[in-house]
């Protein structure tokens, strides 16, 4: 968590996992607290192609017509983070690659 109040993370929590993704997620929110004030998605697609909840499910809706914005609406950190007051959410920077195929989005989760 930087100065300002935003916890900026990445969770790599694959098949044969000893922990799952939403326990980690709950965790950091735990230990940082009311302290967060945004939280940065660092969403990733790496070239292995194994697979990445947030964006293949962000490459699923926007394949199929939906924009970009909409459609991180509907990714599993931003349904988490909803749970927890956050409710603005927008997109920074250019997100790398194109609709349906996108391999890195970072996004910005405000309360």
């Amino acid at each position: 968590m930087d100065d300002a109040g935003v916890v900026t993370f990445a969770i790599e929590a694959g098949e044969g996992s000893s922990v799952r993704g939403t326990e980690m997620f709950n965790r950091m929110m735990q230990h940082f607290g009311d302290k967060v004030v945004a939280i940065h998605g660092v969403w990733l697609k790496g070239p292995s192609k194994r697979p990445s909840t947030n964006i293949d499910k962000v490459n699923e809706l926007t394949a199929t017509g939906m924009a970009l914005e909409t459609a991180i609406t509907h990714a599993w950190t931003v349904t988490r983070a909803r749970k927890l007051g956050f409710f603005q959410v927008r997109v920074m920077g250019i997100p790398e690659g194109v609709a349906g195929a996108y391999t890195r989005i970072d996004v910005l989760i405000e309360r």
